[in-house]
């Protein structure tokens, strides 16, 4: 596209997110747009190797270490969304007041804002402004709508009479439970002088468009599709912190490597980690753990099969994998299988139900408990390894994960966006 457009990102560091918002920024760059990317100080070495500029929030998102768990959601009770409470809706008027800010403060008038779709408030803030607004999920559909339940329960669509009684019934509790939220955000609209919201999911119905980061072969879509809806493939590009260099193993060593990879943020993964150890224990495998921020201070008792390190980026050990333990999040997930590699998935929260539940549904790998037993564990792993289906299964989608990975439809989504008047 010949003309330079300008773009506004904004983003948090809840860890899984970050690659995909950069990755997309980073594109947007190399086609020779303007960004930036107003977000967290603890972002800032990021966003300057993506070549865009960077603006630092001065309330709520201002750490300066992204490991501190400012989401607090592992302790969740019934009916409550923490990460929804403390991440979407208290700050949403600072972010909205801020993104207001760097929209007034940038010289060139701001053609897009593309947020992180827990960033409410910043989708406030540009519809205020009259300037086109995207959202940005960075995993599979997480919103109800016909062929498919609400998100975060693990659950598959399902054409049975008593499938879509279920489903029915489930999204009329997920939007009483969604809607709680909905009058301080309906109070921040009627101080930006905007209409109030009828349900809190107005504010993604009504953007101009929300991207998925995934394969559409991999989800389980809307279907039919919301008119804003766009597939855009996956981001693979692994975290900016991913680091290491020397040798695991000697070339000798032949036997699986199995890679263990829980979630780059808290959610009080050490018992699950203690358990994955002591289930590869006594199997003729390798394994390396990868501790990630969250973990990397703890220690653990090590079996001689087991090596731990802070973080080993995945583009440099999955080719030399056979398979992935992981808490399931959509990165590590679309990383494994665009290696072709099988999963035991052990979800902990959030958006990691569905993507194990997808997982084993595509038969790429299998779900376990994040209680799961040892023994449970250790017999996931032997299967996955063994059982060549896993595998099989696993490199078809790495053939849709890859060939999706290549486009700019993202890009090519945004550029055209910006063209209609």
């Amino acid at each position: 596209m010949e003309e330079k457009l300008s773009f506004l990102f904004v983003t948090w560091d809840g860890g899984g997110n970050v690659p995909p918002v950069l990755g997309l920024a980073e594109s947007l760059v190399k086609r020779g747009h303007h960004v930036c990317v107003l977000t967290e100080p603890c972002l800032k070495e990021a966003v300057a190797a993506t070549g865009a500029d960077f603006k630092t929030f001065n309330k709520h998102f201002t750490r300066i270490d992204g490991s501190v768990d400012i989401i607090q959601d592992w302790d969740a009770k019934l009916f409550t969304i923490p990460s929804v409470e403390n991440i979407l809706i208290r700050p949403a008027s600072d972010v909205a007041t801020e993104t207001l800010a760097a929209l007034r403060e940038d010289e060139d008038r701001v053609d897009i804002v593309v947020a992180d779709f827990m960033m409410i408030g910043s989708l406030i803030a540009a519809e205020t402004e009259g300037i086109k607004r995207v959202a940005l999920f960075h995993m599979p559909e997480y919103l109800p709508g016909p062929g498919r339940p609400p998100g975060g329960m693990g659950l598959l669509p399902s054409n049975s009479f008593i499938g879509h009684i279920r489903d029915k019934v489930l999204s009329k509790i997920f939007y009483r439970v969604i809607n709680q939220y909905l009058p301080p955000i309906n109070s921040l609209r009627k101080t930006f002088n905007l209409p109030i919201y009828r349900s809190l999911l107005e504010v993604y119905h009504k953007a101009d468009l929300r991207l998925i980061q995934t394969s559409k072969a991999f989800d389980a879509p809307i279907t039919p599709a919301p008119s804003n809806v766009r597939y855009v493939g996956p981001v693979l590009d692994d975290p900016s912190w991913a680091d290491y260099s020397g040798t695991l193993w000697p070339e000798s060593d032949t036997r699986p490597l199995v890679v263990v990879s829980l979630s780059t943020t808290f959610q009080n993964q050490y018992s699950v980690l203690q358990r994955i150890i002591k289930a590869v224990a006594e199997m003729d495998i390798r394994c390396l753990l990868t501790l990630g921020p969250a973990m990397y201070k703890e220690s653990f008792q090590l079996p001689d099969n087991v090596i731990a390190l802070s973080s080993v980026p995945h583009s440099q050990v999955f080719p030399l994998a056979d398979a992935v333990v992981t808490h399931a999040g959509h990165g590590t997930v679309m990383r494994a299988l665009a290696n072709g590699l099988p999963l035991v998935c052990m979800p902990m929260g959030r958006d990691q139900l569905d993507n194990a539940t997808l997982t084993e549904h595509h038969g790429a790998g299998l779900k376990l408990s994040s209680n799961a037993r040892p023994n449970q564990i250790t017999k996931a792993v032997h299967r996955v390894l063994k059982e060549k289906s896993f595998a099989k299964n696993a490199q078809l989608l790495q053939r849709c994960i890859l060939a999706d990975a290549k486009t700019d439809l993202a890009v090519s989504e945004l550029e055209n966006l910006a063209a209609k008047q």
